[in-house]
């Protein structure tokens, strides 16, 4: 009878410190431990399956316990470090705590330690996945851990340190074994291959270092398992090693990541159907695209694949495509993306029609509308602070602010309202700050306005003129031609417009949840076919909550229509006024300011003595130019006076 064929991941386990693939730090202080002779009597092996924690605990065991040693270097040749290979050593005891876990095995296990050595220098127990163990169970050995007899070592092995009693992980000294590199486990791979005399591609030994999460063990029993197709001398390459893993091709996962990006679902499902055919199961499907896109994400944080190329986990032969395809995808979408695959993919755990929604997963994501609002809203906030700083267009001008030449008038008169109005008037520099007059160009014939004096009437041409329109005769009109009636009744009830023409449709609602009902497919067709029917064109409709700068321009307005009270019976001379106001402007006062409240004084009857007097300062006439006005609504009716 032919001997029984030994796996590769026990073929090739470890023998001496030099073996442990990618453990170097371990390695480096075990051995100096071993040369220095400071043996301890409690070690703790923490990290991930297959990274080698039993491995380098049978090595300490047999370097401590070798005829030659202890020694950094055992020789695997003395009885010792046979009996160790063959599972038969007295002194070296391996205990699975999986199934040894009880109060009673733990006792067992103390009646026994204080049994000396009998062929080695210690005697030594490995208990693996420790973290097993009971309560009660650790417990027990808390004593001997902490003052064991002489030359007795215990070697705990577990891949959760978090369940170790922190009594126990206190009395240990912990080593950390990390995940190997895939560039490690593929070197690995390929000297194996060779000693096997494998004909695999390069290729497939770098899909099967991806799909082993930083495990050696697991690498090697996927190479295992792709060695039998090697059969007659045939060659295996990546194909293989996927119908194996049942995984998708990279080539695949770029195809479907551009599809998504260009948001063509009628190409999608071909893809879709194309790869289940093959059958790949939709979770894993929604897992590697997930990978796909976190390569996505770091490349593109990383501002390219040269920083990032040691953690994605893809092959040299994509880099270059992810690198490009980065470019296709703003940082939000694909953050966006991954959430909405991550939430898939707990639904799809649970579900008994896994495919259903592998489809409505990749179709929904085709079909995505919150990004474009988000970067509309950006737009919008961009614009108002560019609107703040001065920097954007004045509306009724054609070119914008930045592009206009402003002259500085010699004087200028402190703004005066009406009474019942609020008012303002600026003492540090408000010539400079605030009153800037607009050149005429040849493109928007504005005339500048340098009021010399206050003028009785108004100004007929100014930078700010709006053409006045209709919102609520627009807004009605549009609701009138919705064909279904609980649209229009959720419209007219709830919503609120701020701008309807046939250039852009904005409405707003108070409460979010409103918003996104309104965005609904049922919602929005009725809208579109109204305003298509209303204006003969499709306008742009944009749906949100309110702004600050909506409520801003219903308050103005309010103020742009009200009444102006009829002209005191006595007429004011607005040459005295200035006059007076002027002289008090270019008195030198102390720079110190404070915001003082004015009662208006003014009466409709008003003659020329009381505007000589002290409350003067408070009096406006009736008729304002528009920059005027702007610095009243600047300075919301605050007087800043000079003390």
């Amino acid at each position: 009878m032919s001997e029984s064929y030994i796996p590769l991941y026990r073929k090739y386990r470890p023998q001496t410190f030099e073996d442990l693939v990618d453990q170097h730090a371990v390695v480096t202080t075990l051995s100096n431990a071993i040369k220095l002779n400071k043996i301890t009597h409690a070690y703790l092996f923490t990290g991930p399956r297959g990274t080698g924690k039993t491995s380098a605990a049978r090595i300490f065991a047999k370097s401590l316990n070798c005829a030659e040693g202890p020694t950094v270097t055992p020789c695997g040749k003395c009885p010792n470090c046979v009996d160790l290979i063959n599972a038969a050593s007295m002194d070296i005891v391996e205990i699975d705590a999986a199934s040894n876990n009880k109060v009673e095995d733990a006792r067992n296990l103390l009646e026994k330690i204080n049994f000396a050595p009998i062929s080695g220098k210690y005697r030594i127990y490995i208990i693996d996945e420790v973290h097993m163990l009971s309560t009660a169970a650790f417990n027990t050995l808390l004593k001997t851990l902490e003052e064991p007899p002489k030359n007795l070592v215990f070697i705990l092995a577990t891949t959760e340190p978090h369940k170790v009693l922190e009594t126990i992980i206190s009395r240990c000294q912990k080593f950390d074994f990390r995940r190997i590199r895939q560039t490690s486990i593929f070197e690995h791979l390929k000297k194996i291959s060779k000693k096997e005399n494998l004909k695999i591609k390069d290729e497939a030994l770098s899909i099967i270092a991806r799909n082993s999460a930083g495990g050696l063990r697991d690498a090697l029993a996927l190479l295992d398992q792709a060695s039998v197709l090697g059969l007659n001398g045939k060659n295996i390459d990546e194909s293989d090693i996927l119908s194996i893993l049942g995984s998708i091709s990279e080539d695949t996962l770029l195809e479907i990541a551009d599809i998504l990006a260009k948001r063509d679902a009628k190409n999608l499902i071909p893809v879709i159907n194309k790869t289940i055919s093959l059958g790949n199961e939709p979770l894993q499907f929604i897992r590697q695209l997930m990978q796909h896109f976190r390569n996505l994400m770091l490349v593109k944080s990383a501002g390219g694949i040269n920083g990032v190329a040691d953690i994605i986990n893809a092959s040299e032969n994509v880099a270059e495509k992810l690198n490009m395809q980065t470019e296709e995808f703003e940082m939000i979408e694909i953050a966006q993306i991954i959430e909405k695959l991550a939430e898939y993919e707990k639904t799809m755990k649970t579900t008994t029609n896994q495919y259903l929604w592998l489809e409505m997963a990749l179709i929904s994501i085709c079909y995505r509308h919150e990004i474009h609002l988000i970067k509309d809203l950006e737009q919008r906030i961009s614009a108002l602070e560019g609107q703040l700083s001065g920097n954007t267009a004045v509306v009724g001008v054609s070119k914008p602010v930045s592009q206009i030449n402003f002259k500085k008038p010699e004087k200028i008169a402190p703004a005066v309202i009406q009474k019942g109005e609020p008012k303002a008037v600026i003492t540090e520099n408000p010539e400079e700050k605030l009153f800037k007059s607009v050149e005429k160009t040849e493109e928007d014939p504005v005339k500048p306005v340098i009021p010399e004096k206050i003028h009785t009437d108004m100004p007929q041409e100014t930078v700010a003129k709006i053409p006045a329109e209709n919102l609520n005769s627009n807004w009605a009109k549009l609701l009138e031609n919705i064909e279904s009636v609980p649209s229009r009744m959720f419209l007219n009830n709830l919503a609120k417009p701020v701008e309807v023409n046939s250039e852009s449709i904005i409405i707003t609602f108070n409460v979010e949840s409103f918003v996104k009902q309104a965005q609904e497919k049922s919602k929005m067709l009725p809208l579109e076919k109204a305003a298509a029917k209303m204006f003969g064109k499709t306008p742009r409709i944009l749906i949100r909550t309110p702004m600050p700068d909506d409520t801003a321009g219903e308050k103005k307005n309010e103020t742009d229509n009200t009444n102006i009270k009829p002209k005191a019976k006595t007429e004011i001379k607005p040459e005295e006024i200035y006059t007076q106001i002027s002289q008090e402007l270019e008195t030198p006062k102390p720079k110190k300011t404070r915001i003082q409240p004015v009662e208006n004084t003014v009466e409709d009857d008003v003659d020329d003595e009381i505007l000589k007097t002290e409350t003067c300062k408070n009096f406006t006439p009736v008729n304002l130019s528009d920059q005027a006005k702007i610095v009243i609504d600047l300075f919301q009716g605050k007087i800043i006076d000079q003390v």
